[in-house]
């Protein structure tokens, strides 16, 4: 990315707690950026057919659709805005993805495996739905980065129960996250602070352990929008990733055939 690119994402970052419509203009400016990494990995998005699984308010979904992929988001909560043409809504649970086995070309998965207590579980339905030979885009903030504890960063490095108290609830939640996803009201850990999904402990070493066991191919492993990466690094990546990126494949047939 060019200088102006990395000031326009830290000030879309900045203002994205503000409203829905402020989060939205962060995943369309984000999606922006990740399509000239996807490009130069040779994932063509135009005509495919694309998931994008915790889809969340919906600025990548638009994006993928104007270049002119078809789109399915899903999400526990569906955004109020209405959806392209080419997009397809569904309000589903990321662990029971209601689509048939090797039904998509690309699923994209950003920032959702880190808030999920079974994250096996979303790359197995990764792996089922995607198609022999698709490509899957994963990416999360390591939990030990300085932004891996998300509403309650940088004080996660001195635990749950203090990090807790230490940040308010108030300050933690604005008040349009909590009518659009239910927040709880007297959270007992990161993992309790909405219905139904949190934040749990994601690592890089975690997810590369994760990924091997799942039946997908790593093809890459970068740090997001930065031409150096640490995320290779064993244990100081951990602390210098800000956000980590996966680019995963299913095997195509042929090759699964000459495995057996």
């Amino acid at each position: 990315m060019k200088l102006a690119d990395y000031l326009h994402l830290w000030r879309v970052a900045r203002r994205r707690a503000r409203s829905e419509q402020d989060y939205f203009d962060f995943q369309a400016f984000q999606a922006r950026r990740l399509l000239d990494y996807l490009a130069s990995k040779g994932v063509v998005l135009s005509g495919r057919r694309v998931l994008d699984l915790g889809s969340g308010i919906g600025g990548y979904s638009q994006e993928f659709a104007r270049l002119g992929a078809d789109v399915i988001s899903v999400d526990l909560v569906q955004p109020r805005r209405p959806p392209l043409q080419q997009m397809v809504r569904l309000q589903a649970n990321a662990l029971r993805v209601p689509l048939r086995a090797a039904s998509v070309d690309i699923v994209f998965c950003a920032s959702l495996i880190e808030h999920v207590a079974r994250p096996e579980a979303v790359l197995s339905e990764i792996q089922r739905v995607l198609k022999a030979g698709g490509i899957s885009y994963v990416s999360f903030p390591p939990y030990y980065s300085p932004v891996g504890g998300h509403e309650f960063a940088p004080f996660h490095y001195l635990g749950e129960r203090l990090a807790m108290r230490l940040v308010r609830r108030k300050h933690v939640v604005p008040d349009w996250v909590s009518q659009l996803y239910a927040s709880t009201e007297d959270p007992k850990d990161f993992s309790d602070l909405y219905r139904g999904w949190g934040l749990y402990k994601m690592t890089i070493r975690k997810f590369r352990g994760l990924a091997a066991g799942s039946g997908l191919t790593c093809l890459d492993v970068s740090t997001r929008y930065l031409p150096v990466s640490f995320v290779r690094w064993p244990i100081l990546g951990e602390f210098l990733t800000w956000h980590a990126q996966f680019l995963l494949a299913k095997p195509s047939q042929s090759r699964e055939r000459s495995k057996r």
